[in-house]
């Protein structure tokens, strides 16, 4: 084998090795790449001062982790409570609605990171290392909107109002017949999501972000155990929609 040939095929081998270990990062549609892991401070560094960046609100995604079938599942669940009701049944129409909302979902990976260009400079515990694979950061300025979905008629974006509880975004909205009267899920920008109650005798009237998103659940009469685990599932897959 002659050397230039050894060399050639050394090239490939290297070339090939690069491609695969490569850190490749969608910052607001503009693509990044990187040879070998990069800290994220490196990867905020090109966008970090050309907007008055909203950090609280800025999501960041593992697009190399595949979460179809964590969708298909909570699609099933819904498919399984839906069979056996009529089809003119508020509940089935309701689950459908679900069901629709489910499947239109823009979904990836969240990653439970924090995104703060500032912070991560400072701390590196909230500067973590991107391993080979491919990502995506969605940065916004302070936005002025909640996502509202789940048992509602109109889900889709809704104006922020300031100090606003969960309970007073419900009823700012048409809930369908068979929503959840006594809690929300609250999905903050970072990715935390928790459990407000609504119930008139333990209403939480904890605020809520500008960027949040609210599920409003399927009423779970009697601690039903499909019930539960649906709404717990779909505010769970939830976490991972995309917005940007």
């Amino acid at each position: 084998m002659s050397m230039f040939r050894v060399l050639c095929i050394a090239c490939m081998v290297i070339m090939s090795h690069t491609a695969l270990a490569s850190v490749k990062v969608d910052i607001n549609g503009q693509q990044y790449r990187y040879s070998e892991p990069v800290r994220l401070a490196q990867v905020l560094a090109p966008v970090a001062m050309t907007q008055d960046w909203y950090w609280p609100a800025s999501r960041f995604y593992d697009l190399s982790v595949d979460v179809e079938e964590q969708r298909a599942e909570v699609i099933a669940l819904i498919d399984a409570l839906t069979v056996e009701l009529e089809p003119k049944d508020e509940r089935a129409i309701g689950l459908r609605s679900l069901r629709q909302q489910v499947e239109g979902w823009k979904l990836a990976k969240r990653v439970k990171v924090p995104v703060n260009y500032d912070v991560a400079r400072l701390d590196i515990s909230a500067n973590p290392q991107l391993q080979a694979g491919t990502y995506k950061l969605s940065l916004t300025t302070r936005p002025n909107i909640v996502h509202i979905s789940g048992l509602v008629k109109m889900p889709g974006t809704y104006e922020y109002q300031s100090m606003a509880s969960g309970f007073q975004y419900t009823q700012a909205v048409a809930l369908r017949a068979d929503a959840e009267p006594d809690f929300v899920y609250v999905i903050s920008p970072d990715g935390e999501l928790r459990r407000l109650d609504t119930a008139y005798w333990n209403r939480d009237f904890a605020s809520i972000m500008p960027g949040s998103q609210l599920i409003v659940p399927v009423f779970s009469y009697l601690l039903t155990p499909s019930l539960s685990e649906l709404n717990q599932r779909v505010a769970e897959l939830a976490v991972n929609r995309v917005f940007q």
